[in-house]
């Protein structure tokens, strides 16, 4: 029996590189992936739920898939000298059109549907490749305000900010509470809660409950 699993995350992995340029690599695309990851509605696969597109000059293996706990790697070849001489945001489009078109092939080959696909990719490129978005909101007793955790996750670095706004929606406060390398590993880490300590006092807390910030409005 096949096991029923949705594919929720996408890499593009420069497994050629050497250690240190391909960990450059997926830190700059990460902002892409996760911003992708994001828009991505339901998808059922046959037991799949991650997608590692591995990136290479050339290799013997191009368009071959290998399926391994749950964990699809399809090679593709990929020219970095021409991406590194790209612009920033061209370099995003590239890596998109890479996602897309990859996962397009998968589509066919392993029988998905390629609608929430198309959907996630229409949507970053709607966005413009700006991955900004609301990890955590809460409100104050009364209803009066609503709090934040915003994350703006580029290329360089993940911020997270603590926003205040009133029922009006202006902005009342605008706090950077940390920023970190794009790897989800470290910044995941990092994010933590936020907590009305009455009704204009915020408290920002780490996963330990221990105060970190304190804001009154």
């Amino acid at each position: 029996m096949i096991k029923k699993m949705k594919v929720s995350e996408f890499s593009l992995w420069a497994f050629k590189l050497d250690l240190e340029l391909s960990r450059q690599f997926t830190l700059f695309n990460r902002c892409v992936c996760a911003h992708f990851e994001r828009h991505l509605g339901s998808v059922e696969t046959n037991g799949i739920y991650r997608v590692v597109i591995k990136l290479s000059d050339l290799d013997e293996r191009e368009g071959k898939i290998e399926v391994s706990n749950s964990v699809l790697k399809y090679y593709r070849t990929f020219n970095f000298s021409f991406f590194q001489s790209l612009d920033t945001l061209k370099k995003k489009e590239l890596l998109l059109t890479e996602l897309i078109n990859s996962l397009i092939q998968l589509c066919d080959s392993e029988g998905w549907p390629k609608k929430p696909f198309l959907d996630a990719y229409d949507s970053v490129v709607k966005e413009k490749f700006v991955n900004i978005y609301t990890i955590k909101r809460k409100q104050n007793r009364s209803r009066t305000l609503e709090a934040r955790i915003i994350a703006d996750h580029n290329e360089t670095t993940f911020d997270c900010f603590l926003n205040v706004n009133d029922k009006d929606g202006n902005l009342l406060v605008n706090e950077k509470l940390f920023s970190e390398e794009p790897d989800e590993y470290i910044f995941n880490s990092r994010i933590g809660d936020i907590k009305w300590l009455d009704s204009s006092t915020i408290v920002y807390i780490s996963n330990a409950k221990q105060e970190l910030a304190r804001f009154s409005v």
